[in-house]
């Protein structure tokens, strides 16, 4: 259907989730962590222990699991390529191309990106993208012209967040009018000459919604006052999150340096 987008990255979900719950720079500070360990494993174990601790924050989220497993189909290509480099021009030498030891290396690096692909989707679903600017301007709360340049980057960020899944539908519902006016894709060159004629239209609608917002940033006068981030309040529950992602961390650094 075209009113469903297939991109799922950056969607917010509303739930009653433990997660949901957190306070926002908790919320940074575990999805943080968590990429800290994907980019330390180094062996299967470790990456087994990753992908269960992943696997448990998706399920708290309340979120169904085919919701995570449905954003990777976006990424088909950015897998293909990334196996394909691994597979083909193996690290450190060990072994040839198309060799075993190659094959592991694929492998474990396409699972890596898997991983960072879901936690960044699973960051998306539980933290909205005002929350996402709050953090922003927590992080670089200043003084200054630094403190307004961190204010206007948290802005400009919520707003890109905001706009992928608009764009994304966006995209779908063009793609739905031009098949529906007998757009055939069976050839490759018309499947060239298709995504040029989606992308004209979808830079001119998302040049007239960038276009909108600006009329209605004017008018509110944005840039007149600073903007004041939510207040932090830290609970257990955010204690025990950043606890569990420490542990986590620090179990994968002493896998991998000990």
């Amino acid at each position: 259907m075209y009113g469903q987008t297939r991109f799922l990255l950056s969607r917010h979900m509303t739930r009653d989730s433990w997660l949901h719950r957190l306070e926002p720079v908790t919320k940074a500070l575990v999805f943080g962590l968590t990429l800290v360990a994907i980019f330390s494993v180094n062996t299967w174990l470790s990456l087994a222990f990753v992908s269960i601790y992943l696997l448990m924050l998706c399920l708290t989220s309340k979120t169904r699991l085919s919701f995570y497993l449905g954003s990777l189909k976006n990424f088909a290509w950015m897998f293909a390529i990334t196996f394909g480099i691994n597979l083909v021009f193996p690290r450190n030498g060990s072994g040839g191309a198309f060799s075993y030891s190659a094959l592991t290396t694929a492998t474990h690096f396409t699972l890596r990106l898997a991983l960072m692909i879901v936690a960044a989707t699973l960051l998306t679903v539980v933290m909205a993208p005002s929350e996402i600017g709050d953090v922003m301007m927590l992080f670089g709360r200043s003084g200054g012209r630094l403190g307004r340049l961190a204010s206007d980057f948290a802005t400009l960020l919520t707003i890109a967040i905001r706009f992928v899944p608009v764009l994304a539908e966006e995209a779908e519902r063009i793609k739905a009018a031009q098949i529906l006016r007998g757009r055939k894709l069976k050839r490759f060159r018309a499947k060239v000459a298709f995504v040029v004629d989606l992308i004209i239209p979808l830079i001119e609608a998302a040049m007239r919604r960038s276009t909108n917002l600006g009329f209605a940033l004017e008018a509110r006068c944005y840039g007149s006052h600073s903007i004041t981030p939510q207040p932090v309040e830290m609970k257990l529950r955010d204690g025990v999150a950043l606890a569990l992602s420490g542990l986590l961390v620090a179990g994968v650094l002493l896998k991998r340096f000990l």
